[in-house]
């Protein structure tokens, strides 16, 4: 089945149509203004620490400074352990999760023992800031894929609870175990049932350069600054949705259209010859009857 991926980016919003035979098999919109910044990875520096709280302050480079418990801390990766502590809590059923658990360490080193005022750290955003308090973050990072969700720094493996079938489960836990480095964590998602050996191995190869180029970027700006901002829509489409099958991705706004270029020539070249820009002075959605389709 012959498919198109159509976008319509504006100040506003994003519309993504997946196009099946030339009809619209589903539509998705994201509003640019209601878009957090829960994912956005940042080196950030340690300004301050409550021992009593167990709790470390780190400017990020926002208003206010994010609160780190240390329960979210990687003190693994941080202080160079072995790794034959237990692992972190992972919520199996939740495929998006960030790791760790406030004021519940899987540990009993104490923050202060771990980190220190000016110490630069790698963090990850997992609640938005909330009125007077700043962000909630993690040390623990996950990057999530089309069929995974990938961690870094954790030796774990585990598939989401949504997939209920034990005999598959099973395939697919030994599957990563083959596939995936020592010493990385992996959540299978749900998309990812059924899918097979070649599926996993491009998702694996767009995780490992999106984490080895974030890490490049840490190194090379001045901190606090914003490593990793969270894929919109447009960036999500592309990855989740972007197939061998698909013939061509067309977007309409030339700044983005750039973007998805670059985007692509970096974690996924094979598709890069197929992002087209749309020009023609009709919008997009017009040209090709979704705006009719949409209000029907």
């Amino acid at each position: 089945m012959s498919s198109e991926l159509l976008i319509n980016s504006n100040q506003r919003e994003i519309r993504v149509a997946l196009m099946e035979n030339h009809q619209v098999a589903e539509l998705f919109i994201e509003h640019k203004a209601n878009k957090g910044i829960v994912g956005n990875i940042y080196q950030g520096r340690v300004t301050k620490i409550l021992p009593g709280m167990q709790v470390a302050f780190v400017d990020i480079g926002l208003e206010k400074a994010g609160f780190l418990y240390v329960g979210d801390i990687d003190v693994i990766d941080i202080l160079g352990l072995d790794d034959e502590m237990d692992s972190p809590p992972l919520h199996e059923e939740k495929e998006d999760t960030f790791i760790g658990k406030p004021g519940r360490p899987h540990h009993e080193i104490r923050i202060q023992d771990i980190l220190q005022e000016g110490q630069e750290i790698l963090v990850q955003v997992a609640k938005n800031p909330l009125g007077t308090k700043g962000a909630r973050i993690t040390n623990y990072i996950s990057l999530p894929g089309r069929y995974l969700v990938y961690m870094p720094t954790v030796n774990h493996v585990s598939v989401s609870r949504r997939i209920e079938d034990e005999d598959e489960k099973e395939r697919l836990k030994n599957l990563l175990s083959e596939i995936g480095n020592p010493g990385e964590g992996y959540i299978v998602r749900t998309a990812g049932q059924d899918a097979v050996r070649a599926d996993f191995e491009s998702d694996l190869n767009f995780l490992h350069r999106l984490w080895e180029n974030l890490k490049k970027q840490s190194e090379n700006l001045s901190t606090p600054h914003l490593v990793y901002e969270d894929l919109n829509l447009i960036f999500r489409s592309i990855r989740d949705l972007f197939a061998n099958d698909t013939e061509r991705l067309v977007i309409d706004s030339k700044s983005d259209f750039i973007k998805c270029v670059e985007f692509c020539s970096t974690y996924l070249p094979h598709f890069s010859e197929k992002i087209e820009q749309y020009k023609d002075p009709m919008p997009i959605f017009d040209h090709y009857g979704i705006e009719m389709d949409i209000s029907r």
